[in-house]
Protein backbone atom coordinates (compact mmCIF):
# COMPACT_ATOMS: atom_id res chain seq x y z
CA UNK A 1 0.00 0.00 0.00
CA UNK A 2 2.99 2.41 0.80
CA UNK A 3 3.44 2.26 -3.36
CA UNK A 4 0.43 3.76 -4.05
CA UNK A 5 1.40 7.41 -3.18
CA UNK A 6 4.59 7.51 -4.80
CA UNK A 7 2.91 6.13 -7.94
CA UNK A 8 0.48 8.95 -7.75
CA UNK A 9 3.25 11.45 -7.66
CA UNK A 10 5.03 10.35 -11.16
CA UNK A 11 1.64 10.48 -12.62
CA UNK A 12 1.21 14.13 -11.36
CA UNK A 13 4.16 15.28 -12.09
CA UNK A 14 4.70 13.75 -16.07
CA UNK A 15 1.00 15.48 -16.21
CA UNK A 16 2.63 18.73 -15.44
CA UNK A 17 5.12 18.59 -17.44
CA UNK A 18 2.78 17.89 -20.67
CA UNK A 19 0.93 20.46 -19.98
CA UNK A 20 3.80 23.21 -19.43
CA UNK A 21 5.05 22.07 -22.95
CA UNK A 22 1.94 22.26 -24.56
CA UNK A 23 1.66 25.98 -22.78
CA UNK A 24 5.06 26.36 -24.60
CA UNK A 25 4.20 25.42 -27.89
CA UNK A 26 0.58 27.49 -27.98
CA UNK A 27 2.97 30.22 -26.76
CA UNK A 28 5.65 29.90 -29.23
CA UNK A 29 2.71 29.89 -31.70
CA UNK A 30 1.27 32.92 -30.74
CA UNK A 31 4.28 34.61 -30.54
CA UNK A 32 5.66 33.13 -34.22
CA UNK A 33 1.76 34.65 -35.25
CA UNK A 34 2.30 38.20 -33.65
CA UNK A 35 6.12 38.01 -35.04
CA UNK A 36 4.95 36.90 -38.43
CA UNK A 37 4.33 40.40 -39.51
CA UNK A 38 7.35 42.29 -38.39
CA UNK A 39 9.25 39.40 -39.84
CA UNK A 40 7.66 39.54 -43.15
CA UNK A 41 7.71 43.32 -43.05
CA UNK A 42 11.42 43.76 -41.75
CA UNK A 43 12.18 40.98 -45.28
CA UNK A 44 10.22 43.11 -47.26
CA UNK A 45 12.10 46.04 -46.54
CA UNK A 46 15.07 44.38 -47.49
CA UNK A 47 13.83 43.45 -50.77
CA UNK A 48 12.45 46.82 -51.79
CA UNK A 49 16.17 48.18 -51.44
CA UNK A 50 17.15 45.33 -54.19
CA UNK A 51 18.37 45.57 -57.65
CA UNK A 52 15.79 42.56 -57.84
CA UNK A 53 12.67 44.88 -56.83
CA UNK A 54 13.21 47.15 -59.52
CA UNK A 55 13.36 44.81 -62.36
CA UNK A 56 10.20 43.31 -60.80
CA UNK A 57 8.42 46.74 -60.72
CA UNK A 58 8.85 47.90 -64.38
CA UNK A 59 7.73 43.84 -65.16
CA UNK A 60 4.73 44.25 -63.32
CA UNK A 61 3.72 47.86 -64.18
CA UNK A 62 4.73 47.08 -67.79
CA UNK A 63 2.35 44.16 -68.35
CA UNK A 64 -0.19 45.96 -66.55
CA UNK A 65 -0.39 48.83 -68.35
CA UNK A 66 0.62 46.46 -71.95
CA UNK A 67 3.61 48.22 -72.39
CA UNK A 68 7.29 48.78 -71.31
CA UNK A 69 8.37 50.86 -68.29
CA UNK A 70 11.81 51.61 -67.31
CA UNK A 71 13.03 53.18 -63.85
CA UNK A 72 16.18 54.70 -63.16
CA UNK A 73 18.00 53.40 -60.08
CA UNK A 74 15.59 53.23 -57.00
CA UNK A 75 17.33 55.91 -54.18
CA UNK A 76 15.28 54.82 -50.46
CA UNK A 77 15.71 58.08 -47.58
CA UNK A 78 14.41 56.19 -44.68
CA UNK A 79 10.56 55.18 -45.68
CA UNK A 80 10.45 57.59 -48.90
CA UNK A 81 11.96 56.02 -52.16
CA UNK A 82 12.99 58.17 -55.15
CA UNK A 83 13.99 57.58 -58.57
CA UNK A 84 15.65 60.47 -61.13
CA UNK A 85 13.59 59.13 -63.80
CA UNK A 86 10.49 56.94 -65.13
CA UNK A 87 9.47 56.17 -68.62
CA UNK A 88 6.71 54.33 -70.07
CA UNK A 89 5.64 52.83 -73.81
CA UNK A 90 2.43 50.84 -74.30
CA UNK A 91 1.17 49.65 -77.64
CA UNK A 92 -1.44 51.48 -78.20
CA UNK A 93 0.82 54.32 -78.83
CA UNK A 94 1.06 56.60 -75.43
CA UNK A 95 4.55 57.61 -74.21
CA UNK A 96 5.35 58.78 -70.60
CA UNK A 97 8.67 60.43 -69.13
CA UNK A 98 8.74 60.93 -65.54
CA UNK A 99 11.49 63.07 -63.75
CA UNK A 100 11.92 63.31 -59.65
CA UNK A 101 9.41 60.78 -58.88
CA UNK A 102 9.22 59.91 -54.99
CA UNK A 103 6.49 57.92 -52.97
CA UNK A 104 6.54 57.50 -49.41
CA UNK A 105 5.72 54.18 -47.26
CA UNK A 106 3.43 54.23 -44.47
CA UNK A 107 4.96 50.80 -42.85
CA UNK A 108 2.10 51.26 -40.15
CA UNK A 109 -0.11 50.54 -42.26
CA UNK A 110 1.40 47.60 -43.53
CA UNK A 111 0.79 45.54 -40.33
CA UNK A 112 -3.29 45.81 -41.73
CA UNK A 113 -2.62 44.50 -44.76
CA UNK A 114 -2.36 47.44 -46.37
CA UNK A 115 0.00 49.21 -49.17
CA UNK A 116 -0.71 53.19 -48.40
CA UNK A 117 1.11 55.15 -50.25
CA UNK A 118 2.05 58.79 -48.86
CA UNK A 119 3.14 61.65 -50.68
CA UNK A 120 3.22 60.43 -54.43
CA UNK A 121 4.51 63.09 -56.97
CA UNK A 122 6.72 64.07 -59.21
CA UNK A 123 8.86 66.93 -60.74
CA UNK A 124 7.57 66.57 -64.32
CA UNK A 125 5.12 64.22 -66.12
CA UNK A 126 5.10 64.44 -70.36
CA UNK A 127 2.60 62.19 -72.11
CA UNK A 128 2.50 61.96 -75.93
CA UNK A 129 0.18 60.16 -77.84
CA UNK A 130 1.29 58.71 -81.52
CA UNK A 131 -1.06 56.39 -83.56
CA UNK A 132 -0.05 52.67 -83.14
CA UNK A 133 1.68 51.29 -86.41
CA UNK A 134 -0.95 48.48 -86.17
CA UNK A 135 -4.28 49.31 -84.49
CA UNK A 136 -4.82 45.45 -84.50
CA UNK A 137 -1.59 44.87 -82.26
CA UNK A 138 -2.79 47.74 -79.61
CA UNK A 139 -4.23 45.47 -77.18
CA UNK A 140 -6.45 46.29 -74.20
CA UNK A 141 -5.85 49.69 -72.42
CA UNK A 142 -4.66 49.16 -68.98
CA UNK A 143 -6.75 50.24 -66.05
CA UNK A 144 -6.56 51.51 -62.67
CA UNK A 145 -6.32 48.30 -60.47
CA UNK A 146 -3.02 47.17 -59.22
CA UNK A 147 -2.21 43.80 -58.22
CA UNK A 148 -1.71 43.78 -54.86
CA UNK A 149 1.21 41.87 -53.10
CA UNK A 150 2.19 40.73 -56.71
CA UNK A 151 4.79 42.86 -56.78
CA UNK A 152 7.03 40.30 -54.69
CA UNK A 153 5.24 37.55 -53.72
CA UNK A 154 6.68 35.09 -55.78
CA UNK A 155 10.07 35.62 -53.79
CA UNK A 156 8.05 35.57 -50.25
CA UNK A 157 8.75 32.97 -48.00
CA UNK A 158 5.40 30.39 -48.38
CA UNK A 159 4.30 30.58 -44.84
CA UNK A 160 4.69 34.23 -44.69
CA UNK A 161 3.07 35.12 -47.71
CA UNK A 162 -1.13 34.93 -46.51
CA UNK A 163 0.34 38.01 -44.41
CA UNK A 164 1.26 40.24 -47.16
CA UNK A 165 -0.81 43.53 -47.99
CA UNK A 166 -3.68 42.65 -50.47
CA UNK A 167 -5.21 46.53 -50.55
CA UNK A 168 -3.54 49.42 -52.51
CA UNK A 169 -4.34 52.88 -50.89
CA UNK A 170 -2.26 55.80 -52.92
CA UNK A 171 -3.16 59.04 -50.13
CA UNK A 172 -3.28 61.62 -53.17
CA UNK A 173 -0.33 62.49 -55.92
CA UNK A 174 0.82 65.57 -57.17
CA UNK A 175 2.75 66.39 -60.41
CA UNK A 176 4.27 70.02 -60.53
CA UNK A 177 4.73 69.84 -64.11
CA UNK A 178 2.10 68.50 -66.78
CA UNK A 179 1.97 68.03 -70.42
CA UNK A 180 -0.24 66.43 -72.93
CA UNK A 181 0.34 65.59 -76.41
CA UNK A 182 -2.66 64.46 -78.60
CA UNK A 183 -2.90 64.06 -82.25
CA UNK A 184 -4.31 66.68 -83.86
CA UNK A 185 -2.21 68.07 -82.25
CA UNK A 186 -3.66 69.29 -78.84
CA UNK A 187 -1.33 70.13 -76.34
CA UNK A 188 -1.53 71.33 -72.77
CA UNK A 189 1.84 72.45 -71.06
CA UNK A 190 2.96 73.93 -68.05
CA UNK A 191 -0.16 72.44 -65.98
CA UNK A 192 -0.63 71.06 -62.18
CA UNK A 193 -2.05 68.36 -61.69
CA UNK A 194 -3.47 66.83 -58.13
CA UNK A 195 -4.78 63.45 -58.07
CA UNK A 196 -7.29 62.82 -55.27
CA UNK A 197 -6.79 59.82 -52.47
CA UNK A 198 -7.51 56.57 -54.43
CA UNK A 199 -8.53 53.37 -52.79
CA UNK A 200 -8.27 50.08 -54.38
CA UNK A 201 -11.83 48.56 -55.49
CA UNK A 202 -12.76 52.20 -56.69
CA UNK A 203 -13.88 52.50 -60.14
CA UNK A 204 -12.45 55.91 -61.15
CA UNK A 205 -9.76 58.58 -59.67
CA UNK A 206 -10.90 62.52 -59.73
CA UNK A 207 -8.07 64.66 -61.21
CA UNK A 208 -7.44 68.78 -60.90
CA UNK A 209 -5.45 70.33 -63.13
CA UNK A 210 -4.33 74.22 -62.54
CA UNK A 211 -2.80 76.84 -65.40
CA UNK A 212 -1.11 76.01 -67.85
CA UNK A 213 -1.80 76.82 -72.25
CA UNK A 214 -3.84 74.90 -73.99
CA UNK A 215 -2.37 75.00 -78.04
CA UNK A 216 -5.17 73.44 -80.57
CA UNK A 217 -4.97 72.78 -83.72
CA UNK A 218 -7.74 75.11 -84.95
CA UNK A 219 -6.34 78.37 -87.02
CA UNK A 220 -7.94 81.17 -88.08
CA UNK A 221 -7.51 82.25 -91.49
CA UNK A 222 -7.33 85.84 -90.37
CA UNK A 223 -4.61 84.41 -87.42
CA UNK A 224 -0.82 84.12 -88.22
CA UNK A 225 -0.84 80.74 -85.66
CA UNK A 226 -3.20 78.19 -83.94
CA UNK A 227 -5.68 79.60 -81.49
CA UNK A 228 -3.75 79.09 -77.96
CA UNK A 229 -6.12 79.27 -75.00
CA UNK A 230 -5.04 80.38 -70.88
CA UNK A 231 -6.37 77.33 -69.06
CA UNK A 232 -7.87 78.69 -65.56
CA UNK A 233 -8.67 75.01 -63.96
CA UNK A 234 -10.28 71.65 -64.98
CA UNK A 235 -11.65 68.75 -63.26
CA UNK A 236 -11.38 65.43 -64.65
CA UNK A 237 -12.54 62.17 -63.82
CA UNK A 238 -10.29 58.83 -64.67
CA UNK A 239 -11.19 55.53 -65.43
CA UNK A 240 -10.52 52.27 -67.34
CA UNK A 241 -12.04 53.32 -70.27
CA UNK A 242 -13.23 56.78 -69.92
CA UNK A 243 -11.24 60.52 -69.40
CA UNK A 244 -14.43 62.45 -68.49
CA UNK A 245 -14.30 66.34 -68.51
CA UNK A 246 -16.48 67.08 -65.56
CA UNK A 247 -16.02 71.18 -65.58
CA UNK A 248 -13.10 73.33 -67.53
CA UNK A 249 -12.49 77.52 -67.52
CA UNK A 250 -10.18 78.89 -69.85
CA UNK A 251 -9.33 82.19 -71.14
CA UNK A 252 -8.74 83.98 -74.36
CA UNK A 253 -5.19 85.43 -74.25
CA UNK A 254 -6.73 88.97 -74.61
CA UNK A 255 -9.83 88.23 -72.49
CA UNK A 256 -13.17 86.52 -72.90
CA UNK A 257 -13.80 82.63 -71.15
CA UNK A 258 -14.48 79.48 -72.55
CA UNK A 259 -16.15 76.97 -70.29
CA UNK A 260 -16.18 72.93 -71.39
CA UNK A 261 -17.24 69.62 -70.54
CA UNK A 262 -17.17 66.20 -72.41
CA UNK A 263 -15.15 63.00 -72.61
CA UNK A 264 -12.40 60.96 -74.03
CA UNK A 265 -12.55 57.27 -74.67
CA UNK A 266 -9.37 56.43 -75.70
CA UNK A 267 -10.41 52.50 -76.22
CA UNK A 268 -13.20 53.71 -79.22
CA UNK A 269 -10.90 57.08 -79.94
CA UNK A 270 -13.85 58.95 -80.11
CA UNK A 271 -13.99 62.49 -78.63
CA UNK A 272 -17.18 64.45 -76.90
CA UNK A 273 -16.64 68.12 -76.09
CA UNK A 274 -19.11 70.54 -75.52
CA UNK A 275 -17.72 74.39 -75.39
CA UNK A 276 -19.61 77.27 -74.48
CA UNK A 277 -17.74 80.73 -75.34
CA UNK A 278 -18.74 84.12 -73.30
CA UNK A 279 -17.10 87.82 -74.13
CA UNK A 280 -14.12 86.68 -76.41
CA UNK A 281 -13.42 90.00 -78.28
CA UNK A 282 -14.01 90.27 -81.98
CA UNK A 283 -10.26 91.67 -82.66
CA UNK A 284 -8.46 88.50 -81.65
CA UNK A 285 -10.22 86.72 -84.79
CA UNK A 286 -10.52 89.96 -87.75
CA UNK A 287 -7.26 90.95 -89.36
CA UNK A 288 -5.57 93.71 -88.88
CA UNK A 289 -8.02 96.22 -91.47
CA UNK A 290 -11.36 94.89 -90.01
CA UNK A 291 -10.04 95.49 -85.87
CA UNK A 292 -10.74 98.98 -86.88
CA UNK A 293 -14.18 98.73 -88.79
CA UNK A 294 -16.26 95.63 -86.69
CA UNK A 295 -15.95 95.63 -82.76
CA UNK A 296 -17.76 93.85 -80.47
CA UNK A 297 -17.74 90.23 -78.61
CA UNK A 298 -18.37 86.56 -79.62
CA UNK A 299 -20.27 84.53 -77.54
CA UNK A 300 -22.05 81.16 -78.23
CA UNK A 301 -21.76 76.99 -77.38
CA UNK A 302 -20.19 74.94 -79.64
CA UNK A 303 -19.97 70.77 -79.58
CA UNK A 304 -16.89 69.32 -81.37
CA UNK A 305 -17.17 65.39 -82.08
CA UNK A 306 -14.30 63.35 -83.54
CA UNK A 307 -14.04 59.60 -84.30
CA UNK A 308 -10.47 58.34 -84.80
CA UNK A 309 -8.78 60.09 -87.34
CA UNK A 310 -11.43 61.87 -89.17
CA UNK A 311 -11.84 65.64 -88.90
CA UNK A 312 -13.57 66.66 -85.92
CA UNK A 313 -17.45 68.06 -86.58
CA UNK A 314 -18.03 71.09 -84.86
CA UNK A 315 -21.92 72.24 -84.66
CA UNK A 316 -23.46 74.94 -81.93
CA UNK A 317 -24.89 78.88 -82.38
CA UNK A 318 -22.66 81.50 -81.86
CA UNK A 319 -23.77 85.09 -81.28
CA UNK A 320 -22.40 88.70 -81.51
CA UNK A 321 -22.69 91.37 -79.16
CA UNK A 322 -22.38 94.97 -78.98
CA UNK A 323 -21.21 94.18 -82.35
CA UNK A 324 -21.19 97.58 -84.39
CA UNK A 325 -19.80 98.06 -88.18
CA UNK A 326 -18.39 101.51 -88.94
CA UNK A 327 -15.59 103.48 -91.88
CA UNK A 328 -16.38 101.22 -93.76
CA UNK A 329 -16.92 102.67 -97.32
CA UNK A 330 -19.80 100.75 -98.52
CA UNK A 331 -21.43 102.37 -95.49
CA UNK A 332 -20.93 105.60 -96.35
CA UNK A 333 -21.81 104.96 -99.42
CA UNK A 334 -24.99 103.89 -98.39
CA UNK A 335 -25.88 106.79 -96.09
CA UNK A 336 -25.08 108.98 -99.22
CA UNK A 337 -27.61 106.93 -101.32
CA UNK A 338 -30.53 106.89 -98.63
CA UNK A 339 -30.22 110.11 -96.98
CA UNK A 340 -29.43 107.83 -93.37
CA UNK A 341 -26.69 108.82 -91.72
CA UNK A 342 -27.27 105.88 -88.91
CA UNK A 343 -25.88 103.46 -91.89
CA UNK A 344 -22.21 104.93 -91.55
CA UNK A 345 -22.06 103.81 -88.12
CA UNK A 346 -24.24 100.07 -88.09
CA UNK A 347 -25.09 98.88 -84.75
CA UNK A 348 -26.32 95.20 -84.92
CA UNK A 349 -28.73 94.28 -82.30
CA UNK A 350 -28.84 90.98 -83.61
CA UNK A 351 -26.02 89.15 -85.40
CA UNK A 352 -26.33 85.22 -84.66
CA UNK A 353 -25.93 82.10 -86.67
CA UNK A 354 -26.05 78.11 -86.39
CA UNK A 355 -22.84 76.66 -87.54
CA UNK A 356 -21.59 73.31 -88.36
CA UNK A 357 -18.55 72.44 -90.38
CA UNK A 358 -15.80 70.01 -90.17
CA UNK A 359 -12.52 69.77 -92.41
CA UNK A 360 -12.81 71.85 -95.55
CA UNK A 361 -17.04 72.37 -95.31
CA UNK A 362 -18.71 75.10 -93.14
CA UNK A 363 -21.97 75.37 -92.99
CA UNK A 364 -23.78 78.87 -91.50
CA UNK A 365 -27.88 78.65 -91.14
CA UNK A 366 -29.96 80.04 -89.91
CA UNK A 367 -28.45 83.79 -90.07
CA UNK A 368 -29.99 86.79 -88.64
CA UNK A 369 -28.02 90.36 -89.19
CA UNK A 370 -29.93 93.24 -87.93
CA UNK A 371 -29.91 96.92 -87.30
CA UNK A 372 -33.26 97.90 -85.25
CA UNK A 373 -35.86 100.11 -87.61
CA UNK A 374 -33.04 99.98 -90.57
CA UNK A 375 -32.16 96.65 -92.30
CA UNK A 376 -32.34 93.05 -91.58
CA UNK A 377 -30.31 89.89 -93.42
CA UNK A 378 -31.66 86.30 -92.93
CA UNK A 379 -30.52 83.19 -94.73
CA UNK A 380 -27.79 80.32 -94.74
CA UNK A 381 -24.49 80.24 -96.16
CA UNK A 382 -21.67 77.35 -97.29
CA UNK A 383 -18.05 77.40 -97.41
CA UNK A 384 -16.67 74.67 -99.00
CA UNK A 385 -13.26 74.96 -99.60
CA UNK A 386 -13.21 78.81 -100.56
CA UNK A 387 -16.33 78.65 -102.70
CA UNK A 388 -19.40 80.48 -101.36
CA UNK A 389 -22.78 79.39 -101.47
CA UNK A 390 -25.34 81.91 -99.79
CA UNK A 391 -28.91 82.58 -100.20
CA UNK A 392 -30.54 85.39 -98.59
CA UNK A 393 -33.11 87.93 -97.74
CA UNK A 394 -32.53 91.18 -97.07
CA UNK A 395 -34.77 93.41 -95.57
CA UNK A 396 -34.80 97.40 -95.35
CA UNK A 397 -37.54 100.16 -94.16
CA UNK A 398 -39.10 101.82 -97.03
CA UNK A 399 -37.59 105.43 -95.63
CA UNK A 400 -34.49 103.87 -96.51
CA UNK A 401 -35.19 103.16 -100.29
CA UNK A 402 -36.84 106.78 -100.81
CA UNK A 403 -34.06 107.95 -102.12
CA UNK A 404 -33.38 105.27 -104.92
CA UNK A 405 -35.30 105.27 -108.04
CA UNK A 406 -36.89 101.96 -108.57
CA UNK A 407 -36.00 99.82 -105.86
CA UNK A 408 -38.99 99.43 -103.57
CA UNK A 409 -41.34 99.56 -107.22
CA UNK A 410 -38.90 96.61 -109.39
CA UNK A 411 -36.35 95.30 -105.92
CA UNK A 412 -37.64 94.98 -102.95
CA UNK A 413 -41.18 92.92 -104.03
CA UNK A 414 -40.47 89.65 -102.37
CA UNK A 415 -43.58 88.34 -99.94
CA UNK A 416 -42.14 86.95 -96.86
CA UNK A 417 -44.83 85.84 -94.58
CA UNK A 418 -43.90 85.88 -90.71
CA UNK A 419 -40.91 88.63 -90.94
CA UNK A 420 -40.31 91.43 -89.00
CA UNK A 421 -42.83 94.06 -89.93
CA UNK A 422 -42.18 97.66 -90.94
CA UNK A 423 -39.79 96.53 -94.19
CA UNK A 424 -39.53 95.34 -97.89
CA UNK A 425 -37.86 92.44 -98.76
CA UNK A 426 -35.75 91.29 -102.04
CA UNK A 427 -33.63 87.65 -102.17
CA UNK A 428 -29.97 87.84 -102.44
CA UNK A 429 -27.39 85.26 -103.94
CA UNK A 430 -23.73 85.60 -102.80
CA UNK A 431 -21.74 82.95 -104.52
CA UNK A 432 -17.51 83.21 -106.16
CA UNK A 433 -14.75 82.41 -103.58
CA UNK A 434 -14.62 84.16 -100.34
CA UNK A 435 -11.19 86.33 -102.32
CA UNK A 436 -13.99 87.33 -104.91
CA UNK A 437 -17.25 86.79 -103.68
CA UNK A 438 -20.28 87.96 -106.40
CA UNK A 439 -23.89 89.24 -105.70
CA UNK A 440 -26.61 89.70 -107.76
CA UNK A 441 -28.23 92.88 -105.91
CA UNK A 442 -26.23 95.59 -107.68
CA UNK A 443 -26.89 94.65 -111.09
CA UNK A 444 -31.28 94.61 -110.33
CA UNK A 445 -30.91 98.05 -108.32
CA UNK A 446 -29.42 99.13 -111.81
CA UNK A 447 -32.01 97.40 -114.00
CA UNK A 448 -34.99 98.57 -111.00
CA UNK A 449 -33.63 102.10 -111.18
CA UNK A 450 -33.86 102.14 -115.10
CA UNK A 451 -37.15 101.39 -115.46
CA UNK A 452 -38.05 103.60 -113.03
CA UNK A 453 -36.89 106.52 -114.90
CA UNK A 454 -38.22 104.40 -117.90
CA UNK A 455 -41.94 104.84 -116.45
CA UNK A 456 -40.90 108.94 -115.75
CA UNK A 457 -42.07 111.42 -118.02
CA UNK A 458 -39.07 112.23 -120.37
CA UNK A 459 -38.85 116.02 -118.82
CA UNK A 460 -38.49 114.58 -115.01
CA UNK A 461 -36.36 111.71 -116.03
CA UNK A 462 -33.94 114.26 -117.62
CA UNK A 463 -33.94 116.91 -114.61
CA UNK A 464 -34.07 114.35 -112.00
CA UNK A 465 -31.81 111.39 -113.34
CA UNK A 466 -28.60 112.68 -112.20
CA UNK A 467 -30.23 113.56 -108.57
CA UNK A 468 -31.60 109.98 -108.59
CA UNK A 469 -28.92 108.25 -110.27
CA UNK A 470 -25.16 109.79 -109.19
CA UNK A 471 -25.42 107.78 -105.52
CA UNK A 472 -26.44 104.79 -107.02
CA UNK A 473 -24.65 104.85 -110.51
CA UNK A 474 -22.22 107.50 -110.67
CA UNK A 475 -20.96 110.77 -112.11
CA UNK A 476 -20.63 109.93 -115.51
CA UNK A 477 -23.39 107.61 -115.97
CA UNK A 478 -25.92 109.54 -114.01
CA UNK A 479 -25.75 112.52 -116.33
CA UNK A 480 -27.21 109.86 -118.73
CA UNK A 481 -30.05 109.18 -117.94
CA UNK A 482 -30.78 107.94 -121.30
CA UNK A 483 -28.58 105.55 -121.30
CA UNK A 484 -30.24 104.23 -118.14
CA UNK A 485 -33.75 103.78 -120.02
CA UNK A 486 -32.06 101.93 -122.57
CA UNK A 487 -30.48 99.63 -120.12
CA UNK A 488 -33.93 99.43 -118.62
CA UNK A 489 -35.01 98.43 -121.88
CA UNK A 490 -32.70 96.14 -122.65
CA UNK A 491 -33.06 94.19 -119.38
CA UNK A 492 -36.23 93.34 -120.26
CA UNK A 493 -35.44 92.26 -124.13
CA UNK A 494 -31.73 91.18 -123.81
CA UNK A 495 -31.49 90.49 -119.99
CA UNK A 496 -27.83 88.66 -121.21
CA UNK A 497 -26.66 91.83 -122.84
CA UNK A 498 -28.00 93.97 -120.40
CA UNK A 499 -26.21 91.99 -117.31
CA UNK A 500 -22.93 92.78 -118.87
CA UNK A 501 -23.24 96.33 -119.86
CA UNK A 502 -24.22 96.48 -116.39
CA UNK A 503 -20.79 94.80 -115.36
CA UNK A 504 -18.86 98.05 -114.95
CA UNK A 505 -21.55 100.15 -113.17
CA UNK A 506 -22.08 97.29 -110.68
CA UNK A 507 -18.22 96.68 -110.58
CA UNK A 508 -17.54 99.29 -107.44
CA UNK A 509 -20.86 97.83 -105.35
CA UNK A 510 -19.13 94.15 -105.79
CA UNK A 511 -15.35 95.70 -104.92
CA UNK A 512 -17.07 96.94 -101.36
CA UNK A 513 -18.62 93.76 -101.10
CA UNK A 514 -15.51 91.62 -101.36
CA UNK A 515 -14.47 94.20 -98.79
CA UNK A 516 -16.94 93.01 -96.51
CA UNK A 517 -17.32 89.36 -97.21
CA UNK A 518 -13.33 89.03 -97.18
CA UNK A 519 -13.32 90.70 -93.46
CA UNK A 520 -15.83 88.34 -92.05
CA UNK A 521 -14.64 85.58 -93.59
CA UNK A 522 -11.13 86.14 -92.82
CA UNK A 523 -9.63 87.69 -95.45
Amino acid sequence: MALMPARSSRRSRSSSRWWFLGLAIVGLLVGAAMLAPMVLMNWVRGYLRQESFRAKLESMVGAKLAGTVQLAPLRWTGDEVTTRTASLQTAQGWQAEMTGLHVGLDWSAFRQRQWRLLQVGADSLDITRQPPLDAADAGPVGGLEPQAGSASSSSVPGWLRRWLPDRFIVEGARVDAFSLTHPGPWRLAGAKVRVSPWQQGDASAQLTVQGGVLETPVQLPTLLHPIKLNLDSATLRLSRDDLRLSTARLTWAQGGEVSASGHLRPGERRLELNTTLVGIPLKELLSPDWKLRLTGDIEGDLRIQAQGPAQPEVTGQVRLKNAVLTALPVLNQLATFTRVERFKRLVLDIAQAQVSGSGQRRRFEKIVVQSAGLMRLEGDLTVQASRLDGRFFVGVTPEALRWIPGAEQHVFTANRPGAPAGMVWTPLRITGTVDAPEEDLSTRLISGAGKALLNAPADLAGKTGETLLKPLLGEDLAKKPGEVLKGATEAVTQPGEALKKAGDAAEKGLDLLKGIGGGLLGK
